[in-house]
């Protein structure tokens, strides 16, 4: 039957990180930014393709704008993980989490920061699936010790915009401050299936030597847009 997060695991009566639970948040409307703003302005004209569902109340805080997966690349990514258990390791502001709640019969997301939570919360509840996400606030990294699942899904920050300008991406350091190969390894800890989204510059090279460290095996699939131009890449490790 369906797997669930290990013992220990966080929890509504953990003593550990929180657990934003349907019934444990007190209702608040979560800040949201104006996409009109000229620094997120090009994002907002292609709202509907992050969210087709944006004009019937989707929130969005200024990273999400720039971080969130289109609707479309997030479906393609979630049918190719469908899983009984499966762990959105850094959910953001929910656009893979919802899109994995319609493939896995159950979606953990996880994120450090709790606003950005409560508006994943929200945008789940817009899709009609928040009933089925356990939205969990605290550091994936952290937790992953004590976390078990069959799919973790990595969509760590890319550092902001700035990473399109760099001739290669280094997914070691240049992961918003955190280490990309660690992350990578944490996440192999907890499933033996872990899909990353990664720039489209990133370097292929190190993408190849963390499966061969680990041992695993690696498909890695472009996501392309209804445009058909390329926006990311997707490394499927052990699958």
């Amino acid at each position: 039957g369906p797997r669930s997060p290990s013992p220990g695991s966080p929890g509504p009566d953990s003593s550990g990180p929180d657990t934003l639970g349907l019934g444990s948040l007190v209702p608040e409307e979560p800040a949201a930014w104006d996409g009109r703003h000229k620094d997120t302005h090009k994002y907002w004209r292609q709202r509907y393709k992050l969210f087709s569902r944006f004009d019937h109340g989707i929130r969005l805080d200024r990273d999400g704008w720039f971080s969130v997966t289109p609707e479309a690349i997030a479906r393609q990514i979630a049918r190719r993980c469908q899983c009984d258990l499966i762990i959105d390791a850094f959910a953001g502001v929910g656009g893979n989490a919802i899109a994995f709640a319609r493939t896995c019969c159950h979606v953990v997301a996880i994120d450090i920061d709790e606003t950005r939570l409560r508006i994943a919360r929200h945008n789940a509840g817009v899709y009609g699936v928040a009933d089925r996400i356990e939205f969990i606030h605290g550091d994936f990294l952290a937790l992953a010790p004590r976390l078990q699942a069959d799919v973790v899904f990595l969509s760590p920050p890319w550092g902001g915009p700035g990473y399109k300008s760099a001739k290669v991406f280094d997914l070691d350091s240049m992961m918003g401050g955190l280490d990309g190969a660690d992350i990578l390894r944490a996440a192999l800890g907890v499933a033996g299936n872990v899909g990353y989204y990664l720039p489209k510059n990133v370097g292929l090279d190190r993408v190849g030597e963390l499966a061969a460290e680990q041992g695993v095996a690696l498909e890695v699939e472009a996501c392309v847009a209804a445009d058909g131009t390329e926006k990311a890449l997707m490394a499927y490790y052990g699958f």
